[in-house]
């Protein structure tokens, strides 16, 4: 397994992981009809936009055969100074809990860390009880909550912070 830089080449690899990750993990949290909105297209164009936008981008995670099992974005923070948001982590359903979430996080602080960010953030839906407790697990704390709006749905949401970069990447060696 490795990880690096996502290409143009990666996205519809991406897109596929993305929207299903999103219609099994949010399935009964959000409304169905958004859920069986997403396509496979309006991810790769999503994501295509993301990647190309200044001060965007995302790791993937690639397999001995260079498939892409998952991946994760980030973008600044814009409510905190010196933040980066960790805005995406997605990866292959048969693969999740093995690990490969936590290495692409420790990925993301490493690069926020090296590109002068103090801190790093994450926006979860409340109801998504296992990515919360994987990330509070990692060190992240909650610094807000709030509303979000997925297709004029209102949805309870909260923003977990790592406030010391250092405990992240120290994280890594556990």
């Amino acid at each position: 397994m490795a990880i690096r830089p996502i290409t143009d080449n990666d996205l519809q690899a991406i897109a596929k992981i993305y929207t299903e990750n999103w219609r099994t993990t949010y399935l009964g949290i959000l409304p169905d009809s958004f859920l069986k909105s997403m396509t496979y297209e309006h991810s790769k164009e999503k994501w295509l936009s993301y990647i190309h936008t200044d001060k965007q981008g995302a790791f993937v995670a690639v397999d001995e055969n260079d498939m892409i099992i998952g991946f994760a974005a980030y973008k600044p923070y814009a409510d905190l100074k010196k933040c980066l948001l960790l805005d995406s982590l997605h990866i292959l359903q048969s693969l999740q809990g093995g690990g490969l979430g936590k290495k692409l996080i420790f990925t993301i602080g490493k690069y926020a860390y090296n590109n002068g960010y103090e801190k790093m953030s994450i926006c979860i839906v409340k109801e998504n009880d296992r990515a919360e407790g994987i990330y509070t697990h990692l060190g992240a704390k909650l610094y807000k909550d709030f509303i979000d709006y997925f297709e004029g749905t209102p949805s309870n949401s909260s923003v977990l912070l790592w406030d010391d970069l250092n405990m992240v990447i120290s994280k890594q060696q556990i």
